[in-house]
């Protein structure tokens, strides 16, 4: 049976549309609040050491932040699923606050929706600190990629070597918790790990590093590249 096309132009439609009205909103909120949008080139989208997309994609995030520490944002990507190519939104909002002048915490809820195959369609909750050198946050899905419950553990750091140029790593655990319908290559956990230069012009950031994930916990998906390298513009 083929797609319903005309359904596959209306959902994106749709998706574009709430992506606008959600810049506008925030353009036009109070001063003290704060709207930031990034425009990326990636060399492919790869997320937790699987490729969504093995292919150059442009992508955009809006969010808003406001003075209280509450913040929502939005991210738009073109991701190819099992050869079939379509569209990615992901809805998120949560509120951070200091604990201390050097440490905060944060939690939220993330919604990832895939725009021709709903099947894919997950949340997730989370909460974690953060420092001015690193981060950890764990992450909870109910129905991870619509599969099964889900525990993900994410680890970041950034160390700066000058005023402009800073080297990124980040290591990620994720510990399936049944559920699944032979996607996971047994029950064990699997993980992911990145390594990059980051360097600030202007307006832009360029980055470019290393990656590598153990255990296929998505066999369906490809294994990202071991080279990953964008281009980001900030607005």
């Amino acid at each position: 049976m083929h797609p319903d096309r005309r359904h596959d132009t209306a959902t994106f439609a749709l998706a574009a549309s709430t992506l606008a009205a959600f810049t506008l909103i925030c353009l036009s909120g109070p001063a003290h609040c704060q709207t930031s949008a990034d425009l990326t080139l990636v060399s492919e989208y790869a997320g937790r050491g699987i490729a969504l997309d093995t292919s150059p994609a442009l992508q955009l995030r809006v969010e808003h932040e406001t003075a209280a520490g509450w913040y929502a944002g939005a991210f738009a990507s073109p991701v190819r699923l099992e050869g079939r190519a379509q569209g990615q939104l992901i809805a998120y909002g949560g509120r951070a606050q200091r604990i201390t002048s050097t440490l905060s915490w944060d939690a939220g809820i993330t919604r990832s929706t895939f725009l021709r195959d709903g099947r894919w369609n997950y949340h997730e909750f989370y909460a974690g600190l953060a420092s001015q050198r690193g981060s950890a946050r764990l992450f909870y899905s109910p129905a991870y990629y619509g599969e099964g419950r889900s525990l993900y553990l994410d680890l970041s750091g950034a160390w700066p070597l000058s005023d402009s140029v800073r080297l990124t790593a980040h290591a990620g655990l994720l510990h399936p918790m049944g559920g699944y319908e032979g996607t996971v290559d047994g029950v064990g956990n699997s993980g992911d790990a990145r390594i990059a230069l980051v360097a600030d012009i202007g307006d832009c950031t360029v980055q470019a590093g290393v990656q590598t994930r153990w255990r296929s916990y998505l066999s369906e998906l490809p294994r990202a590249r071991g080279f990953t390298a964008s281009l980001s513009l900030h607005f």
